[in-house]
């Protein structure tokens, strides 16, 4: 079983902080018994990526160790379980504390449900130190099959939910550093995260360079509004393009947290205040750098203290057409952390 496993990259260890979504999670020897050898491609059935036990959508092999980021992306509403399988023996290369490398064989999974139904299964596998496979997998009606979505275009349910091509995956996970988003220092040190967090990184030596402190607390200001609306802007904006990797380098519109400020170069955690954060200097009352979205919202600034309505961060991210942000996949708005977003604005001093 464990050769089978190393076969398809997925590497065994052990299971950190309970594995799976509430079902039992183990290995047997049937879990990839009928899947075709293992290719530089996406498997064609969700049951030979190496996630799921005995052909079952219920159980998660105890191989794929289940977190959560302390702040996560919007997704029009799904209930997400995410999972993250190491080669067996190997480490996350941590050398460059905010930018993660991830081993040769790596696979990272995401499930998607709505009321508690598995619609949609999502596959990052390291295949090559340069080649990084992403495929989808759409589940039927009685959550029994899921082939691989091969489709060209966005598959839209009749719910209105959007599944993505694997390009558009792509679009996103450019973002990072090494494709994965999410599993990073920052979003894993939270009290929010779960899981495989940070902590549990350390202490089961999933790190190459760890750091001597493992949990941090998003900046926070007079307001009390201000680390939920930074968290939301990391997750949804910086993590995947607004960050020096991404869109923030050629807009200079920064919002992803970095590492090195919340930890020291001696790996300590320190207190970052909110106004030395990259998303504040480049958002505050600072004007749109686009040409079109200047022209489209005269007057507006990224964000205009005391007006969130003249705040290009919550416009954009509160509107669903050719302006929306994030601007793939999602047709429902986050109306909980957008709210968020303007109650800190509207209580920003002018």
């Amino acid at each position: 079983m464990i050769e089978r496993l190393r076969a398809i990259g997925v590497g065994v260890s052990l299971c950190l902080a309970g594995c799976g979504n509430g079902a039992s999670s183990s290995s047997a020897p049937d879990d990839l018994a009928g899947c075709a050898p293992a290719t530089n491609t996406a498997p064609d059935d969700v049951f030979c990526i190496g996630l799921y036990h005995a052909k079952s959508s219920k159980q998660t092999v105890s191989q794929a160790h289940a977190y959560k980021p302390g702040v996560v992306l919007w997704s029009d509403g799904a209930e997400k379980q995410r999972y993250l399988a190491l080669p067996e023996g190997s480490t996350i290369d941590t050398s460059s504390w905010d930018e993660w490398k991830f081993p040769v064989g790596t696979k990272a999974f995401k499930e998607f449900r709505f009321d508690g139904k598995l619609v949609e299964t999502r596959m990052l596998w390291k295949q090559a130190e340069a080649n990084w496979i992403m495929a989808t997998y759409i589940w039927d009606a009685n959550e029994k099959s899921a082939p691989l979505n091969t489709s060209k275009r966005p598959v839209l349910l009749d719910s209105g939910y959007e599944i993505p091509t694997a390009k558009d995956c792509g679009k996103c996970h450019h973002g990072g550093s090494d494709k994965v988003l999410g599993v990073e220092a920052v979003a894993l040190a939270l009290s929010s995260a779960e899981g495989m967090t940070l902590d549990a990184l350390v202490n089961t030596g999933l790190l190459s360079d760890p750091p001597r402190g493992t949990s941090i607390a998003l900046p926070e200001d007079d307001s009390g509004k201000a680390a939920t609306a930074l968290g939301f802007l990391h997750a949804n904006c910086g993590m995947a393009c607004h960050s020096t990797r991404g869109l923030g380098d050629e807009t200079q519109l920064v919002l992803r947290l970095r590492a090195d400020e919340f930890w020291g170069a001696d790996g300590k955690p320190r207190e970052e205040t909110v106004d030395q954060t990259d998303a504040f200097a480049a958002a505050v009352g600072v004007e749109p750098t686009t040409a079109s979205v200047a022209k489209a919202f005269p007057g507006a600034k990224r964000i205009t203290p005391g007006a969130h309505d003249q705040s290009l961060l919550w416009l954009l991210s509160h509107r669903r057409d050719k302006y929306q942000m994030p601007p793939l996949v999602s047709h429902q708005v986050d109306e909980v952390d957008s709210q968020a977003l303007a109650d800190w604005i509207d209580a920003l001093s002018n």
